[in-house]
């Protein structure tokens, strides 16, 4: 895996990802815990948690391997990565919850 320098907004870190999309959804992960750690079905069912989150990170979030303010960066949309992430956070839910189904059955 691949070190990637990730910054949007007031968020900033470093991370050991596969690939630039996978640094992005990391970073809209991490402001979304810090911004809205209250239940999942919350952050899924409301419109408000996902705004919240956005406030935080720009329009696009800037990654590189190289360093942080780099111009040579690779610039990807907060948005995209945002429902990257809330389609992410769903599929876990949904394995969680066939999980937890089948234990109940049993």
């Amino acid at each position: 895996m691949a070190k990637f320098y990730v910054q949007s907004g007031s968020i900033r870190g470093v991370v050991d990802c596969y690939d630039s999309e996978c640094a992005a959804v990391w970073i809209v992960n991490r402001v979304m815990n810090q911004l809205a750690p209250i239940s999942d079905e919350a952050i899924y069912d409301g419109e408000d948690n996902a705004d919240v989150g956005m406030f935080a990170l720009d329009d696009s979030i800037r990654i590189s391997e190289r360093g942080f303010n780099r111009d040579d960066c690779e610039v990807l949309d907060t948005h995209m990565a945002f429902v990257q992430w809330h389609q992410l956070k769903r599929a876990i839910e949904a394995i969680h919850q066939q999980l937890n189904d089948k234990f109940d059955n049993e």
